[in-house]
């Protein structure tokens, strides 16, 4: 069987089962990694959602917001920036495609983008929906800071974003500052008036871990899974080349299967 295993046909194979056996550690420590991500999301969101409002300053965010610290909640007054509408597309809620309407907001001599919630789609994606303002004059309100998104690249008809990428959202509105997160509401007060197309606020985060650590633990079983198939692909190649090179009346007779009409006639 050694003898058999370092022939080229079969070291090659063996290469090709460490070769697997390399991919699936790393597709493992990849998942691996997204559930760590997703298990820090789920803990940020648990630890800090319900947590009683900070004033909001800059140096919260300062040279970005880490995982720990997202959706931190804060409190802001100041004044929206009534007109300045920017739509987020392609953002679902109960099943419904539609857009996500950020809104700057000026408090404290820092203008930051605030996720009021969403808004169904009009007639076509490239249409920009209808959307009622937000309250007018000083506004006190609560919500989470999120890092922004990474940009998409695309060219959508203004107001219209891919995500919510703050860089691309400057585009827009030269205003807001350099800071690259945004708020998502919670509440607010005075409320917005009542309007035809009102924007609804978004619920709280999904906490699902999701399956990234159940596929780690997959793709770490298959590792030594080639390795096992070139082993008993050689076994077996070697005791066929066994049985072959022994004499004839050495072999010892295979017992003749019964067959349920044989058993019927005798």
């Amino acid at each position: 069987m050694l003898r058999l295993w370092l022939t080229r046909r079969w070291l090659l194979g063996t290469l090709v089962a460490v070769l697997f056996g390399v991919a699936c550690f790393y597709l493992g420590l990849w998942q691996w990694h997204r559930h760590v991500e997703q298990r820090t999301k789920v803990d940020a969101i648990a630890r800090n959602y319900g947590a009683s409002p900070i004033a909001f300053s800059p140096g919260l965010v300062g040279t970005g917001l880490p995982q720990e610290r997202q959706w931190t909640r804060v409190s802001l007054t100041g004044a929206y920036a009534a007109g300045t509408d920017l739509l987020v597309r392609n953002r679902t809620l109960d099943q419904t495609v539609g857009f996500e309407v950020l809104t700057p907001f000026q408090a404290d001599g820092v203008t930051i983008l605030v996720d009021r919630g969403w808004v169904p789609n009009a007639e076509d994606a490239e249409t920009s929906p209808p959307v009622d303002p937000p309250p007018s004059g000083t506004v006190e309100l609560t919500g989470w800071l999120r890092t922004g998104e990474v940009s998409l690249g695309r060219d959508l008809p203004r107001p219209q974003l891919a995500s919510i990428n703050v860089a691309d959202a400057r585009v827009q509105v030269p205003a807001l500052g350099d800071l690259d997160a945004y708020v998502v509401l919670g509440t607010q007060a005075p409320a917005p008036s009542t309007g035809g197309h009102p924007v609804r606020v978004l619920p709280r985060p999904e906490e699902d871990l999701g399956p990234h650590q159940a596929y780690a633990y997959q793709w770490w079983l298959f590792m030594p899974g080639g390795l096992v198939f070139v082993v008993l692909a050689i076994r077996r190649e070697a005791e066929a080349a066994r049985e072959e090179n022994e004499p004839t009346g050495s072999r010892p007779a295979k017992p003749k299967k019964v067959r349920i009409w044989d058993e019927e006639d005798a």
